[in-house]
């Protein structure tokens, strides 16, 4: 009984981000929805992370019971924080390229590891490759939807769907987590989160 309730409460935690996310990006949905390419590009920014999801999930599972990992994952997530924040890009989602994508995609599946920021590789990649601020900030938010949407499914199948208080505080931390990193991107502090990451990982070091 106790694994259901518990399976209950992360869907309703993907949830409560997933809509967390519409709520922020729906322009972004209906701009990608009006044009294919976007559409296509964030088909193929999704693969790397399904091919190493399938394909390598013991090894993944085996880095995960290695907590003394963490201090290093951290500290990748820092750096290309720190890189990506001193980019200032023109490029636009409506002319990325399917190798811009592949490579957005790439930095993703990195991000299957602990201590590795999936929003925070998405956002430097995409930096890193010339992208506007804003828009790398919509195509981040854009590619977390099937992720949380496809975690929501696969937990879904294995229990039933009821409210819970979980969905509540997972959208309005969620929500409020997304607009502060929002306005963090756009005027130009993306180093913070870099310092928080290697404060995490200093710390994470000394307790491990």
């Amino acid at each position: 009984m106790q694994v259901d309730i518990d399976l209950q409460t992360v869907v309703m935690l993907h949830a409560g981000s997933l809509l967390a996310i519409l709520l922020l990006v729906y322009r972004g949905i209906f701009r990608a929805l009006k044009n294919w390419k976007i559409l296509i590009n964030l088909v193929i920014s999704t693969l790397p992370a399904m091919f190493v999801g399938l394909f390598f999930e013991e090894q993944v599972e085996a880095v995960f019971s290695n907590v003394g990992f963490l201090p290093f994952f951290f500290v990748i997530t820092a750096v290309f924080l720190l890189l990506s924040s001193l980019k200032d890009g023109e490029k636009s989602l409506d002319h990325m390229s399917a190798r811009d994508a592949l490579l957005i995609g790439l930095f993703q599946a990195i991000a299957i590891l602990p201590g590795v920021s999936r929003s925070g590789m998405v956002l430097s990649a995409a930096l890193l490759l010339d992208y506007r601020r804003e828009e790398s900030v919509t195509y981040t938010f854009l590619m977390a939807i099937p992720v949380l949407l496809g975690a929501s499914l696969l937990k879904l199948r294995e229990t039933s769907l009821t409210m819970n208080p979980a969905f509540l505080v997972s959208f309005l931390s969620s929500l409020v987590a997304l607009v502060i990193l929002k306005k963090v991107v756009l005027v130009r502090k993306l180093r913070w989160f870099a310092d928080y990451c290697l404060v995490i990982a200093f710390l994470s070091f000394l307790l491990g």
